[in-house]
């Protein structure tokens, strides 16, 4: 029968302590490092460079995470638009925004504003006025 009273026990070298604790340093490091969040953009639009047109569709592309659009009814020369963009790392991104307008005669223009901020705030959506 073994005997569980010894006094005698195996520790754990100074080299496999360190080891240890260095690799769960590094598991915790890249899990979050990698922790993606969603982030609702809203904000207004306008196609004033354009005579007569109005906002048609706004996309968001970011660097990274996914992109989305909203479709405008296209009535005003301002309009508000929300996009909803997961996949956004924790500490943020840039990204473009692509604005589509459309006048009276129905003749389509485009444009984009780059290097767009892209974070999630502390509270609410993040607001990106487009003009």
């Amino acid at each position: 029968m073994p005997n569980f009273s010894s006094t005698k026990r195996k520790a754990l070298g100074p080299a496999a302590v360190v080891a240890s604790l260095t690799l769960a340093a590094s598991v915790a490091t890249i899990g979050t490092a990698d922790a993606a969040v969603k982030v609702t953009v809203t904000g207004t639009v306008s196609c004033a460079k354009f005579a007569d047109s109005v906002p048609q569709i706004v996309t968001i592309t970011p660097k990274k995470g996914t992109a989305d659009s909203d479709e405008l009814l296209g009535e005003d020369p301002v309009e508000k638009y929300t996009v909803s963009l997961p996949g956004i790392p924790k500490n943020g991104t840039t990204g473009t925004a692509k604005v589509v307008c459309i006048d009276d005669e129905g003749d389509v223009n485009t444009y984009k504003v780059k290097n767009v901020p892209i974070k999630k705030p502390a509270t609410g959506p993040q607001t990106v006025n487009l003009a």
